[in-house]
């Protein structure tokens, strides 16, 4: 199995960071090939430009984008990585999904409409967050990051399985409750690649 892992936060000493720190020492246990790409330490350009769309429409890609699409093609299983800002992944995980992600690549449109092309492939989406789990239920926050995730990516470039995880309240929680979820994250990833 190939994993590409894309991880997105600017702090190296993050709560996210330990969560890749796990993700990828569960991956080296397994028999899978693995590719990490940290956006920040990339400095991934997160903007869909008019150069890209007219490159695009041209039937060319910019050159850091089929890189990535290059990546992604070899993947069976992308482990997104990120903390929700504003009701969404971060600005920079959300321009990657938005130029790699592309017309002609990851979906094309018929005369029914949209048609995911990334059969085969499975998703898996880790998030913390800063609310509690009630209050981001009571807000709208866990339905609008399934609906934006799972149906408006995962759904519409047709993955054959995307799987949400929420860690709540990570600035707020004990140690060693922070510890639990590192080990949920360990878990889940141990799951999809069973």
């Amino acid at each position: 199995m190939n994993v590409l892992v894309i991880y997105s936060h600017p702090n190296p000493a993050s709560f996210n960071s330990a969560i890749l720190g796990v993700v990828k020492d569960e991956l080296a246990r397994r028999d899978v090939s693995v590719k990490v790409k940290d956006l920040y330490a990339m400095n991934w350009n997160p903007v869909l430009s008019n150069f890209d769309l007219e490159q695009m429409a041209a039937g060319m890609v910019p050159d850091d984008i089929a890189r990535e699409q290059e990546d992604v093609s070899w993947a069976d299983l992308l482990i997104f990585i990120s903390p929700v800002w504003w009701y969404s992944v971060t600005a920079i995980m959300k321009g990657y999904i938005e130029r790699v992600m592309s017309l002609g690549f990851a979906y094309e449109e018929t005369d029914q409409g949209a048609r995911g092309l990334m059969q085969g492939k499975r998703a898996l989406f880790i998030t913390t967050l800063g609310a509690d789990e009630q209050t981001a239920r009571e807000t709208g926050m866990i339905d609008a990051l399934r609906i934006s995730l799972i149906n408006g990516f995962g759904k519409y470039c047709g993955f054959d399985e995307v799987v949400f995880r929420g860690y709540y309240a990570v600035p707020l929680v004990s140690d060693e409750e922070r510890k639990k979820m590192l080990e949920n994250v360990r878990l889940v990833v141990t799951s999809m690649i069973s």
